[in-house]
């Protein structure tokens, strides 16, 4: 048995005693600071997630849809009809359709000039019977109906000279609409084309068969806008008129466009609707016909063909055409075919 020393258990006490006393002074005097170590990390985790980026969900682009018409023309008989009944209702019927797609594009087969007509009234088949000038208000009716885009290189741009020429660039542009093409002249530096749409560069090259070093130039634009767009465009003004089928020359000038970078290939000239195809798995329609035209003489020459293109930016080799038919009447007036 161990020998119990005088004041030992004493001291203990009194020790055990004292610290405890400390403890409980500590909890009393900083009893929140069990809470606050506690609290530490879910704060942290607070600010972190209100800190964090949310992801974002991934928002598809909008897929983009153009037209592409053929040959239009506001004189002879057109301007007569608009003169008198309105210029809006010429393209009235298709102004849904136009208002639906991003952009449109037409042919521009006459000078928008402050010039009387020299065509209207006058002997069919005389020379004054093909000299086109459109009034100046077609500028303003093409841009409500949403034609923001429009080729002058073919046969009938300078019908009115080179003032005819500047006079329809100035009205273009009054009117917020962009132009391109080969005209043919050396001084003109407005062959090609591009539309932003969406952050998608859209580029359009023009041949037309009227112009010297016509397939060259078309040649050296394809070249030169190629890597600059995303989808390149041809639209070509060629053929023979009124002629159904698009001839062997023609169809190997359409497949060098394709081979050469083009997209797609539109044709304009010959006044009927042609033959389309899918060459290295892009279209070409080698003949709209006539889009805005009083050449009321037959079944073909009244009926025209809109082009469709609908683009999916996040996959351009899904891009898909559609036809549209329009039947040009005596009125005046281009109504889509139901």
């Amino acid at each position: 048995m161990t020998p119990s020393i005088p004041g030992r258990s004493k001291e203990m006490k009194v020790g055990l005693s004292w610290k405890n006393l400390k403890a409980s002074s500590f909890l009393k005097k900083y009893k929140f600071w069990p809470w606050l170590i506690l609290a530490l990390p879910i704060f942290g985790l607070i600010l972190f997630c209100r800190r964090a980026p949310l992801p974002q969900p991934v928002v598809p682009k909008p897929p983009i849809k153009i037209i592409l018409t053929g040959d239009l023309s506001f004189d002879r008989h057109i301007r007569q009809m608009a003169a008198a009944n309105g210029y809006e209702v010429i393209l009235e019927s298709l102004q849904p359709l136009f208002s639906s797609v991003d952009l449109v594009v037409v042919n521009l087969e006459s000078p928008i000039t402050d010039q009387p007509s020299v065509s209207q009234n006058s002997i069919i088949g005389s020379p004054s019977n093909f000299r086109f000038t459109s009034p100046p208000q077609t500028a303003s009716i093409l841009a409500r109906h949403n034609i923001r885009l429009v080729n002058l290189g073919n046969n009938h741009t300078l019908n009115f000279g080179f003032d005819g020429l500047k006079q329809t660039k100035q009205y273009l542009t009054a009117a917020g609409i962009d132009y391109f093409g080969n005209t043919g002249l050396a001084s003109d530096s407005s062959r090609l084309a591009i539309k932003t749409i969406n952050d998608l560069k859209l580029g359009f090259v023009n041949y037309n068969q009227f112009t010297a070093d016509a397939l060259a130039s078309a040649l050296a634009d394809l070249q030169a806008l190629r890597p600059q767009v995303d989808v390149l465009i041809v639209l070509a003004h060629w053929g023979e008129e009124y002629q159904p089928i698009a001839g062997p020359g023609i169809q190997a000038l359409a497949h060098q466009f394709i081979d050469t970078g083009a997209d797609l290939v539109i044709g304009c000239h010959p006044h009927v609707i042609q033959q389309s195809e899918i060459y290295q798995g892009q279209p070409i329609y080698y003949s709209l016909g006539n889009f805005v035209f009083d050449q009321y003489f037959s079944p073909e020459t009244k009926r025209g063909m809109l082009i469709g293109v609908t683009i999916d930016p996040e996959n351009l080799t899904s891009t898909s055409t559609q036809e549209y038919y329009v039947d040009l009447l005596p009125t005046g007036q281009t109504v889509l075919v139901q």
